[in-house]
């Protein structure tokens, strides 16, 4: 299988975990916050995002390098421990039930943001996706903080997997 090949595979990946992410929004504005369909939403998303990223990395060959990378590797890393995170509460387990839960959230959190900041900041400079894109990319953690649209995050967030896997599916670049 060549690269082309492997690409666009992620690329139906991310779209796939973009649009369980976007359905994390309908679920919690109707059956509410931590519900079970919202939390399906975001395990299914977490695991396709945490693959479709790799395919991110791999469209925007040869003008990233290995900073890129590292990156790509702590989101998908994130997002495996997301995973396990959504899983716990799934299962009814809460933060405040075991002592590891807390610390797993904090540096997964920690983890994640800053691959997202760093892999935005390099795909701006790389001119692959649009850039209105990798702004929302490096901003949308920002609406979960505020209270009257904070279900909108997941809806952000998955719109950026859905033009990454769009722009990869396509084999397009931005203008330079």
């Amino acid at each position: 299988m060549e690269l082309k090949q492997v690409i666009k595979v992620l690329a139906i990946v991310a779209i796939l975990g973009g649009i369980a992410r976007i359905g994390m929004a309908p679920s919690a504005y109707i059956w509410g916050s931590d519900s079970m369909p919202e939390l399906v939403c975001g395990f299914i998303a977490c695991i396709f995002m945490g693959i479709g990223i790799i395919g991110v990395y791999l469209h925007s060959l040869p003008r990233t390098g290995i900073v890129a990378l590292l990156s790509v590797l702590l989101i998908a890393i994130g997002s495996m421990l997301t995973v396990a995170l959504v899983w716990s509460n799934m299962l009814g387990i809460q933060t405040e039930d075991d002592p590891i839960i807390a610390p797993v959230l904090s540096a997964n959190s920690i983890m994640t943001l800053l691959g997202q900041i760093v892999l935005g900041v390099i795909l701006i400079r790389a001119r692959i996706y649009p850039l209105w894109v990798m702004v929302l990319f490096m901003i949308y953690p920002a609406i979960y903080f505020i209270p009257a649209i904070s279900n909108m995050g997941s809806v952000a967030w998955g719109l950026c997997y859905i033009v990454f896997g769009w722009y990869m599916l396509n084999d397009r670049r931005a203008r330079a």
